[in-house]
C-alpha cells in the first residue's frame, strides 16, 4: 500500500501507482487502513464531503480531476484507470 507521507501544511505526497494512491487516499479520508479497490465510495461510508477532500488532495498529482469523474467511477480501480489516461 502507498503511504501517505508529507507537511501538514502541504499534505500528503502522491507518489506511485495510480491504484496505490488512489486507495491511500480514500483510506486516509475514510480512517481505515485501506481500501478494496473494486468497492464502491458511497458503499464504504463516504459522503459528498468526503468526495470533496479526495479530489482537492488528489487534484496535487492530477490537477484536471473533477468531481464528476469520482461520481462517474465510483471505485479505486475505475478512477485510477482514468486517471491513468490523464
Amino acid at each position: 500500500m502507498t503511504e501517505l507521507i508529507g507537511d501538514p501544511d502541504t499534505g500528503p505526497v502522491l507518489e506511485g501507482d495510480a491504484v496505490d494512491v488512489v486507495a491511500a487516499v480514500w483510506a486516509e479520508a475514510l480512517g481505515t487502513d485501506s481500501v478494496d479497490p473494486d468497492a464502491g465510495f458511497f458503499d464504504l461510508g463516504a459522503s459528498s464531503a468526503t468526495v470533496l477532500r479526495v479530489v482537492r488532495t488528489l487534484r496535487r498529482r492530477w490537477p484536471d480531476l473533477k468531481i464528476v469523474d469520482v461520481f462517474s467511477r465510483p471505485t479505486v480501480a475505475e478512477l485510477a484507470t482514468f486517471l491513468d489516461g490523464v
